[in-house]
């Protein structure tokens, strides 16, 4: 059996996932004991500058991965487009660069409360290194290079848990950033110096339009989706205390870790999954789709149940952040809502539907825009009720891009029918019930209840989860789909 799993690269990828999963858990306890709530909130705006650059990356590994799962045959064809796309991200990363030497040396005021500037060299280099990381990991788990992932995706955690005992508020705030830097130059050179393909640069202005084209709209549909929580946080960033702003860092740290191992299977699925979607007949589509999306988002939904129930022993352990609370129970809510759109985005992109899927996630980064807008500028709402505009765009975009799914597999796509697919009832009435819960402050043990309720709705699925689990030790392409 060990045997097994040891030679199974998908499945090692998913230990070192929980691994790392566990890892960025204590680290964020960590974190937020060792830094406390000031520094915490300068380190939450930090990362949500790296979380702007990051995105800024014009499509090109979305269209990298979406052309190569479709060519790795041809080998000489694939060595152009990674050529080209290196070279790509090679002149966004001068752009990059620019733009923030010209903002640092104009004095353009970008989070000055945050003193950010003191930290603007390392930040930047993070964010250009991660363009790279990006485009080389989408190429190597293509090719099934599966170790090298979990260095890039690991390394960062694990230095980050050395460094922690020894620092304390802004040392520990600079370690952080220093460590970050160290890992991702480590994961950039071991990706470099184990390349399954020639990575140098080539230079063909044809081949970089078709680049683009290409990842032109899975550009707006990534950076509009991704935008959307982004943005929410800028508004709360700006309109509330620095203080504040490391209770809601403190809590979306939580909420966002929850997710992370399943992440990765959705990570190791992807390349395959569109294939599938774009070669297999409707019927067959329906049924795969049926068969990925029941597990998926019932797994999410308990991690999230199950955390919001012990959620409390954390505050327990650090009082100072007894203020978050609630807002990690929003949080977590609202950041599973996303789940339920799982495989429908998949399958729009895999059928061509770039274009739509774009313009969705752009309408859907505009109303959260205008909803957090006027409940955090014209309302003025308390800052753990901040979240909801972003919940509501949620639901409203999960919605419209299942409606769009399923009406292209030809199957009733009237609302209450996508209602009924998209939030189900199995976790929908748990769902609900929590987020009452949470509105109206009850006690803790109330939310026992939700957990129940999640669990006696869908048996059948866990008693389906055994058997996956022994697919996977003995099948190391059961994740292939």
């Amino acid at each position: 059996m060990l045997q097994k799993i040891i030679k199974n690269p998908s499945l090692m990828y998913l230990i070192s996932r929980y691994f790392t999963y566990l890892v960025h858990f204590v680290n964020s306890i960590l974190i937020a004991k060792y830094l406390g709530p000031y520094y915490l909130g300068v380190w939450g705006f930090l990362y949500l500058v790296i979380n702007y650059v990051s995105q800024l990356n014009l499509g090109i590994s979305h269209s990298v991965n979406l052309i190569l799962s479709t060519n790795k045959e041809k080998e000489q064809y694939v060595r152009k487009i990674v050529g080209n796309s290196v070279m790509m991200v090679g002149i966004l990363s001068l752009f990059i660069i620019t733009f923030f030497l010209l903002s640092f040396l104009l004095e353009v005021p970008i989070g000055q409360k945050y003193d950010a500037y003191k930290y603007i060299a390392p930040i930047v280099l993070i964010g250009v290194l991660m363009h790279f990381n990006a485009l080389f990991s989408n190429i190597f788990r293509v090719y099934g290079k599966i170790y090298e992932i979990i260095i890039s995706q690991s390394l960062y955690p694990f230095l980050l848990l050395l460094v922690l005992p020894f620092f304390r508020g802004e040392q520990l705030l600079w370690g952080s950033i220093i460590v970050h830097c160290i890992a991702i130059l480590i994961a950039f050179f071991v990706f470099v110096f184990k390349t399954p393909i020639n990575l140098f640069p080539i230079f063909d202005t044809q081949l970089m339009r078709y680049i683009q084209t290409r990842g032109w709209y899975l550009f707006i549909y990534n950076v509009s989706f991704y935008f959307i929580l982004i943005s929410s946080r800028t508004f709360i960033s700006q309109y509330y205390s620095v203080e504040e702003f490391g209770y809601f860092t403190f809590s979306y740290q939580f909420a966002s870790a929850v997710l992370l191992l399943l992440d990765s299977i959705s990570f190791l699925i992807f390349p395959k999954m569109l294939n599938r979607f774009a070669n297999q007949g409707l019927e067959q589509v329906r049924n795969l789709l049926s068969y990925i999306r029941g597990g998926y988002i019932f797994s999410c939904h308990f991690l999230v149940h199950c955390v919001i129930l012990f959620f409390p022993l954390f505050i327990y352990l650090f009082p100072k952040y007894e203020s978050s609370l609630n807002v990690f129970r929003l949080i977590a809510l609202t950041v599973v809502v996303y789940t339920n759109a799982f495989g429908y985005q998949g399958l729009l992109m895999a059928r061509g539907k770039e274009k739509q899927i774009a313009g969705i996630a752009l309408g859907a980064l505009f109303l959260n825009l205008v909803a957090c807008y006027v409940l955090i500028d014209v309302l003025r709402i308390q800052f753990e009720h901040a979240i909801l505009g972003t919940l509501l765009t949620y639901f409203i975009y999960v919605y419209i891009l299942s409606k769009m799914g399923r009406r292209l597999l030809k199957i009733e796509d009237d609302f209450l029918s996508t209602f009924k697919d998209v939030f189900s009832y199995n976790v929908i009435i748990p769902f609900i019930a929590s987020f009452l819960f949470s509105i109206l402050k009850l006690s803790n043990l109330f939310f026992v209840l939700p957990l129940l309720l999640l669990l006696l709705l869908n048996i059948r699925i866990i008693l389906d989860a055994k058997n996956i689990v022994i697919k996977i030790i003995n099948n190391p392409n059961i994740v292939n789909i």
